[in-house]
Parts: structure tokens; C-alpha cells; sequence
């Protein structure tokens, strides 16, 4: 499926400030407003985090939404929180010992590797959507989220 093409919209166009369907998020308008987080990363610094004015035109580069109706600044500022909650999800997933992550298929847990996974979701609840099933998203955010790297004391 072709994706959208991912550029800012220029600062005369603002999108529709009300919205009273809900917004659904496609793979392609997903990949678009990753696109436009990449491209305008460094405006965010360190830690991602953009102002309004980019959220609002990420809205307006996806006001022809290829599903759902069209997405507010805030609906797009809260699928980024989304996206980053589930990208560091996965990276935990990835980094806990005794599982491998597969963007095809998750964790793929087997039967000598289910008590490791038993013990994961405890704390994890989240995760239990990854035994089998990848996230399409991971490699493209992995390319620009900062490091999570965390020492042992």
C-alpha cells in the first residue's frame, strides 16, 4: 500500500479545530506522522518532546486521513504517546534475557521459554499482545528514539 507522502504542510494552512468523529489510525497515516517526527526530530531535543505548532501541522498533513475521520493536533500528540509507550514496551521486551523479538512475530514464546514469559507480564501487563505477534512500528521509531540505556545501580 503506496504511503502518503510525509511534508509539513506550510504555515497558512491550520487544521480543523474540531473533530466529532473518532479519529482511526491506518498504518499509512501512522507511517506519515513517523516520517514528520523523524524529519523534525531536532527541533524536539533530546527527548522528543513537540509543541503545538508541530502537532498542528502534523494534523494538517494528515487532513485527508486514508481512515477514520480527520486527526485533531491533540489526537496526533496522543498517538505519539502511544507510539512511545510501545516502542519502550518492545525495547524491554527486547532486552530482557531469554527472549528473541521478531518484527513477524513477536516474542514467539515456547514452551521452555513460558515461565520466563509468565513472569515478564507481571510486570508488563501490556506486553501479552507481543507473545506472537510483531509491532510493524519498531524498526522505523528505533532509527531515531533517544537511547533508554539505564546503568545497574
Amino acid at each position: 500500500m503506496p504511503r502518503k507522502s510525509a511534508h509539513l504542510p506550510s504555515k497558512g494552512g491550520s487544521p480543523p479545530s474540531h473533530h466529532s468523529a473518532q479519529a482511526s489510525w491506518s498504518d499509512a497515516d501512522t507511517y506519515v506522522l513517523l516520517d514528520l517526527v523523524a524529519t523534525q526530530k531536532a527541533k524536539a531535543g533530546d527527548g522528543l518532546n513537540f509543541k503545538t505548532a508541530f502537532w498542528n501541522a502534523v494534523a494538517a498533513a494528515l487532513c485527508n486521513p486514508t481512515k477514520g475521520a480527520v486527526k485533531s493536533s491533540n489526537a496526533c500528540k496522543e498517538k505519539w504517546k502511544r507510539l512511545r509507550k510501545t516502542y519502550e514496551l518492545v525495547t524491554r521486551i527486547c532486552n530482557t534475557l531469554g527472549f528473541t523479538y521478531l518484527l513477524e512475530s513477536g516474542v514467539n514464546v515456547q514452551p521452555e521459554s513460558e515461565d520466563i514469559w509468565t513472569v515478564f507480564l507481571k510486570n508488563n501487563k501490556d506486553a501479552n499482545s507481543f507473545k506472537n505477534k510483531g509491532w510493524p512500528y519498531y524498526e522505523r521509531m528505533k532509527q531515531f528514539m533517544p537511547s533508554q540505556g539505564k546503568g545497574l545501580n
